[in-house]
């Protein structure tokens, strides 16, 4: 009787890889399972416009002009004058609910913020340059806020 002489790996050695790939499947089947979650929106504290230098020349505006912002992540909006001429900043129009805002004359450097809570349309305009300096600004509540949305100035 003659015997066969293995060439192969031994069998423990077999059967460790074998428990080795079928760790790494389980792994990968439950990375798998686990849903997928979209990015959380990027958190900004405030939202930023600018009153730019020159925006008296009635070339310029508000920059940017419309904002869109989500209530509890950015809707506090903050105004800064960056022009070497006075500015003010009054609400237009607001939504149902929510408290009109008006700003003191801005010199140069000088900001007015505002924390916006109601879901809306707000426009708003410079009062001594009302005739081009106008703005809008979106509020959404913070369940309507699409994912990777406009959170932010946009």
């Amino acid at each position: 009787m003659e015997t066969e002489e293995s060439t192969g790996p031994p069998r423990a050695v077999l059967l460790a890889l074998g428990a080795v790939l079928l760790i790494v499947a389980v792994l990968l089947v439950a990375a798998l399972t686990v849903p997928l979650q979209p990015p959380p929106p990027k958190v900004t504290p405030k939202s930023g416009i600018i009153m730019p230098n020159g925006a008296a020349n009635s070339q310029l505006n508000f920059s940017p002009p419309k904002v869109t912002v989500v209530i509890g992540v950015n809707n506090t909006v903050q105004w800064t004058n960056d022009d070497s001429t006075d500015h003010t900043v009054k609400s237009e129009s607001v939504p149902s609910g929510a408290q009109p805002f008006a700003s003191s004359v801005l010199a140069n450097g000088q900001t007015f913020s505002v924390t916006l809570t109601v879901p809306g349309t707000y426009t708003y305009e410079c009062t001594l340059h009302p005739l081009f300096m106008q703005g809008t600004i979106v509020v959404i509540g913070e369940e309507s806020s699409p994912a990777g949305g406009e959170g932010g100035t946009g």
